[in-house]
């Protein structure tokens, strides 16, 4: 099993175990915007019925979870991480926090067909994945953030766009990378 085909076990766990869940990161970047490289795979879950020591004990004996809890500071949400031992390919997983945007991306979660993972799984919606990019403003989610503006502008909810990043302060850079984009020009005349 390489890299992939274990995240598509992890996913494919979550599902058969009933705990909801979608793919972030890279992953859900690359399904909307210009594919890149990623050294993991980023999941936002949310436990309830069964716990991550649970679960991770399911995956099987390839999989070994680090028990330490760490905290992202954006949204404050709880992540483990489960190693895939054969390749060293580290699967975060990301607790639902009790952010408000964290929290309406993924009830606004769809499924679509991934293909570095050859099956359907949920993910944020192409304006999410944008929103929390910007809230990163690492420089590359910032280049996912305006891959995505390139490839889907005109099928944007630009209003939808405009209202979380007027909440959380970037409402400028989202401006600023869709000045960057050269084929958005012809938004403003639509």
């Amino acid at each position: 099993m390489n890299s992939f085909e274990a995240t598509a076990h992890v996913v494919t766990q979550l599902e058969d175990k009933g705990v909801p869940y979608m793919l972030v990161g890279a992953l859900s970047s690359n399904a909307y915007g210009i594919p890149r490289a990623t050294k993991d795979a980023d999941i936002v879950v949310s436990f309830d019925s069964i716990g991550v020591v649970e679960f991770a004990k399911s995956l099987g004996s390839g999989f070994e979870l680090d028990r330490q809890m760490r905290m992202e500071t954006i949204t404050n949400s709880i992540r483990n991480i489960i190693t895939y031992k054969p390749t060293n390919f580290d699967i975060e997983l990301f607790r639902l926090s009790h952010d408000e945007h964290h929290k309406e991306r993924f009830d606004r979660r769809k499924r679509r067909w991934l293909d570095e993972i050859k099956r359907e799984a949920c993910l944020p919606s192409a304006e999410d994945v944008v929103i929390q990019k910007l809230r990163w403003k690492r420089r590359k989610d910032l280049d996912d953030a305006e891959n995505i503006l390139a490839v889907r502008a005109k099928q944007l909810d630009w209003d939808y766009l405009t209202h979380w990043t007027k909440i959380h302060g970037t409402n400028d850079l989202l401006n600023q990378l869709r000045d960057e984009c050269p084929n958005l020009d012809s938004l403003d005349e639509e």
